[in-house]
C-alpha cells in the first residue's frame, strides 16, 4: 500500500525546530520532534507533496496512519489478481439529480425530507472520481475511494454548520438560557443515538449475504455493537426523561434505512457508510458530553464516555478501510452511488440538527 497525503495538509515547524504543526481544515495537531529522527522527518516535508512516493514521506506518513491526514494511491490493476475479493453486481438508480436519487434508490423515507434535498449535487464528484482511478482503467480502487471521501467528508463538514460545532454552540446556548430546555435538547439527541445503537446490528445482517467475503469482519462488528444503546438509556436515567416521550428524527430514520440499503446494493457503499456512524480517532472526546459536563448534571454524561470509549479501543473508525480490503476494483456506479448517499445523508442530518428547536418542542 502506498498514501498521499491530503492536499490541504500544511506542516511547519515549531519552537526552534523542536515540534511540528500539522493543520488540516478539520484535525489540528503538534507533534514533538526526536532530535535523532530529525534529519529524515525534514526531508520527508520537503518532498511530502512533491514526491510523496519517495521513501521518506511514506515513513512520515505511515508514522500518522491512525489519523485521517492521507488516502491510499489506487493500486495498479495486477495487485488484485489471485485474491479472492468482493465483486459488484449493476443496479439501477437515476443520479441525474438528488431528487431523482431520492426518489429512485428505494429507501425507505419521511415525506418530510424532501424540503431538505438539494437543488443539485455540490459535492466534487469529478475530483474523488480522479483520486481513486485505477491507472490504465475504467475501475477504481475501494480503499482509494473510502480513504479519500472520509477526508473529503471531513474537509465538507469543516465548511458547514455541524462541521463549525453549530449543534455545540446551539447547546451551549440552550444552557446559558434554561436548563431545562438544555436537558430535553439532550435527551432529543440522545433518543436520536439509542435509535441508531438499538437498530444498527439489524442494519448490518443483510451484509452478511450480500458480502460474504467479509462475513467474519461484519460477525465480529457486530458482536461488538450489540447492547451499546444501553449507554443512551443511562443518560435517559441520569437525566430523569423517558425516552418514548421523545421522537426520532426522520433523518436519523434515513440515515440507519439508507445503510441497510446499501447493505443489500453496494458492498462499497456499505462499507463507507458506516463512517458516518463511527467518531473520529483523533476527537480527545465525545462532543455531546463535553457541553453535559457543564451543566448541573454532569454525571448525565457517563453514557456518551463508556460508549465513546469502547468504539475508540475498538478502533470502530477503521471499519470502512479494514471493509474496503476485501472489495474487488469498482466500476464506476458504485463509486457514484457512493458518493451520492454520502452526500444527500450528510446534508439530511445537518439539516435536521439546524432545526433542534423545531424536533425539542420549544
Amino acid at each position: 500500500m502506498l498514501y498521499l497525503p491530503h492536499e490541504a495538509l500544511s506542516i511547519r515547524w515549531l519552537d526552534n525546530n523542536t515540534k511540528l504543526s500539522l493543520k488540516l481544515p478539520w484535525l489540528s495537531m503538534e507533534i514533538e520532534v526526536d532530535p535523532q529522527e530529525k534529519a529524515w522527518i525534514e526531508k520527508a516535508i520537503n518532498l511530502l507533496h512533491t514526491a510523496p512516493l519517495k521513501d521518506e514521506p511514506q515513513r512520515f506518513i505511515k508514522e500518522l496512519k491512525d489519523y485521517p491526514l492521507f488516502y491510499y494511491k489506487p493500486r495498479l490493476i495486477e495487485e488484485f489478481h489471485e485474491q479472492d475479493l468482493q465483486s459488484s453486481k449493476p443496479f439501477s438508480v437515476d443520479y441525474t439529480s438528488p431528487l431523482t436519487f431520492f426518489n429512485t434508490a428505494q429507501i425507505p423515507a419521511d415525506a418530510s425530507l424532501q424540503q431538505d434535498i438539494l437543488q443539485d449535487w455540490t459535492w466534487e464528484w469529478g475530483k474523488i472520481l480522479d483520486k481513486c482511478r485505477i491507472d490504465g482503467t475504467e475501475l477504481y480502487d475501494p480503499l482509494s475511494a473510502v480513504s479519500y471521501l472520509i477526508c473529503y467528508r471531513l474537509q465538507w463538514e469543516s465548511t458547514t454548520w455541524s462541521g463549525q460545532d453549530g449543534l455545540g454552540k446551539k447547546l451551549e446556548e440552550f444552557l446559558k438560557e434554561d436548563e431545562h430546555k438544555f436537558f430535553k435538547a439532550i435527551g432529543w439527541i440522545s433518543k436520536q443515538s439509542y435509535f441508531i445503537t438499538k437498530n444498527f446490528c439489524d442494519g448490518l445482517k443483510p451484509a452478511l449475504t450480500y458480502f460474504p467475503k467479509a462475513t467474519d469482519l461484519i460477525e465480529h462488528f457486530i458482536n461488538d455493537e450489540i447492547g451499546h444503546h444501553k449507554f443512551m438509556e443511562q443518560v435517559f436515567n441520569d437525566l430523569n426523561l423517558n425516552k418514548d416521550d421523545l421522537k426520532v428524527g426522520p433523518a436519523t430514520k434515513w440515515t440507519l434505512a439508507a445503510h441497510q440499503k446499501m447493505a443489500t446494493l453496494s458492498p462499497l457503499a456499505f462499507s463507507a457508510m458506516i463512517n458516518l456512524f463511527e467518531a473520529a480517532f483523533y476527537e480527545g472526546q465525545d462532543p455531546i458530553s463535553r457541553v453535559i459536563k457543564k451543566s448541573s448534571k454532569p454525571e448525565a454524561a457517563r453514557g456518551y464516555d463508556l460508549h465513546y470509549k469502547i468504539n475508540q479501543e475498538h478502533r470502530h473508525c477503521d471499519m470502512p478501510i479494514i471493509l474496503a480490503q476485501r472489495l474487488a476494483p469498482q466500476p464506476k456506479e458504485h463509486i457514484l452511488l457512493t458518493l451520492a448517499i454520502f452526500e444527500l445523508t450528510l446534508n439530511f442530518l445537518d439539516q435536521m440538527e439546524k432545526r433542534l428547536d423545531e424536533y425539542i418542542k420549544i
